[in-house]
């Protein structure tokens, strides 16, 4: 399904997935999430999500280290001769081991993934990584009998080094060259000893820096350049040796670059679905029924962003909306005053009916169902625009083109303020042409208006009903509240006056309305 995502501030949505998820597949998945393309998709990922949901309520929701992005290294490694670090061999590895731990939360939740063998590590891999790479993230010493070998004779040489180097150190003629914990330090592969910078010109050697702030000179002392030039010549054959072994085990990654990829993909649906779950959890949603016949129904239902709003006590009001689309009559003229809360109304219906078709849960205190739509629709704001030269007019004409081109029975069409900003009598006409062809087409939907002609046109038409926001004269503010079968006043005046605009220019204005109420209804 396509719906206009930037419209319904579905980014919103996004933000809170990418937040409850555990790694950067996840985050990815969460930050590009769409409706899925058909409703059999949106079907299983929905059950992924009510699994999800089963595991944040059995407080088995699992935990996990970070989790490190392997996908550049797979790049990398499919290519012929490449050789990967030992740092992303054991991220390969890390990942394999979220990938067995997944696996058996999936046993405990089947519903949760489909391809539960995905999940699981190529042996021949594991076994081989075991064998080359460390705990730590190193290529293991004995990863070969030829690395072997080479670390034993350089540890054995260095071990010599040192000792010869120490005996220096305590030797008659060293006395007062070093501090009482001078030890041998290391200047890449050399063993260099820290001479106080007083004493530095007694000592024959090559110097290799200071430390200290200059207080000491790091020296190589003479009889130590041909043990440090073996040791530099046994660490250059490790690191060829390292790579001979990097790229061998490379290789390796290469065979399974296919499983891995998949195990990838495995762990970003689980992901996912998790998060899901636990914003399902905090919103206490629950699985809507995803239908083929278009049509959406919502019993007490949220604007999912309103209801955590209302948990966090940053509103201090919240209005369940409960709506019927469908069976006849599948477009609704709502009409009523500005604040009376129509905007949410449309956002709040295209919002849920879009994450629906993502799969994820909805909140709701009834039963909901959602309808098979290719599209959602949206027309809400104003469309002016001084960068394209486009009156706010020439915007509703331009979604008005692409509504003509686009809409069928399966979509679901959004729109605030039908027919504004032209004359409100052309506006009123353009306005019943289009809902004519809308119903002509069964398109389901929902428009807002002030335009008075269209109230009495939806009541006649019989693929339409009115719709209303109820308003509280006695407090003379809205409730927010939805009321079908009626139409709303617009009661401009009445918020005008309660707004603190001055009661004379409101009375005037109130004679004006009634002269051109008047005027309209004397016979031509």
């Amino acid at each position: 399904m396509q719906s206009d995502l930037k419209a319904l501030e579905f980014d919103g949505i996004r933000r809170i997935l990418e937040r409850l998820t555990f790694s950067p597949y996840g985050a990815d998945a969460a930050r590009n999430l769409e409706p899925a393309p058909n409703l059999d998709i949106a079907r299983e990922m929905q059950r992924a999500v009510s699994a999800a949901r089963q595991v944040v309520d059995a407080y088995k929701l699992p935990r996990f280290n970070q989790v490190p992005d392997i996908r550049p290294a797979l790049r990398q490694a499919a290519q012929p001769g490449a050789a990967l670090p030992a740092s992303g061999l054991h991220n390969l590895r890390q990942v394999m081991q979220t990938g067995l731990k997944l696996c058996e939360l999936a046993g405990d939740f089947p519903e949760l993934l489909a391809r539960i063998n995905e999940l699981k590590a190529p042996a021949a891999l594991v076994e081989v990584l075991d064998k080359t790479i460390s705990h730590a993230g190193r290529l293991r010493e004995d990863a070969t009998p030829a690395l072997d070998a080479l670390h034993k004779q350089y540890h054995q040489i260095r071990q010599e080094l040192e000792a010869q180097l120490k005996a220096r150190m305590a030797s008659s003629d060293m006395a007062g060259m070093f501090d009482e914990n001078s030890r041998v330090h290391w200047h890449g592969t050399r063993a260099v000893l820290a001479v106080r910078a007083t004493h530095a010109d007694q000592m024959k050697g090559v110097r290799r820096g200071s430390i200290g702030g200059g207080r000491d000179i790091l020296i190589e002392p003479i009889e130590a350049v041909a043990h440090n030039n073996r040791l530099e010549t046994f660490n250059g054959q490790i690191e060829g040796q390292n790579q001979i072994v990097l790229r061998a085990v490379t290789d390796e990654v290469r065979i399974h670059l296919d499983d891995l990829s998949r195990l990838v993909d495995a762990i970003t649906w689980l992901d996912l679905a998790l998060a899901a779950g636990q914003f399902s959890a905090a919103l206490n949603a629950s699985a809507p029924a995803l239908v083929d016949e278009p049509k959406v129904v919502l019993e007490q239902a949220y604007h999912p962003q309103l209801l955590l709003q209302f948990q966090q006590k940053n509103i201090t009001r919240l209005v369940p909306l409960s709506i019927h689309l469908g069976d006849g009559q599948s477009m609704m003229v709502i009409t009523g005053p500005n604040t009376g809360g129509k905007t949410v109304v449309l956002k709040t219906v295209g919002l849920l009916v879009t994450m629906a078709h993502c799969g994820l849960h909805l909140p709701s205190e009834g039963n909901c169902i959602i309808g098979n739509f290719n599209r959602v629709i949206v027309d809400v704001g104003d469309k002016q625009s001084l960068h394209n030269h486009l009156s706010t007019f020439a915007g509703h004409v331009e979604v008005l083109k692409r509504l003509l081109e686009e809409a069928d029975r399966h979509t679901l069409v959004l729109m605030d303020e039908l027919g504004t900003g032209t004359d409100p009598e052309e506006g009123a006409s353009l306005a019943m042409a289009v809902l004519d062809e809308l119903a002509n087409r069964r398109v389901h939907g929902i428009v807002t208006t002030h335009l008075t002609p269209l109230k009495s046109f939806a009541d006649d038409h019989i693929y339409l009903c009115n719709a209303s926001m109820r308003f509280d004269h006695a407090s003379l503010s809205p409730t927010y509240e939805l009321e079908f079968g009626k139409s709303g006043l617009s009661l401009g005046l009445i918020i005008a006056e309660k707004n603190g605009l001055p009661g004379e220019l409101v009375n005037r204005a109130r004679s004006y309305l009634a002269h051109i109420h008047a005027v309209k209804q004397k016979p031509e």
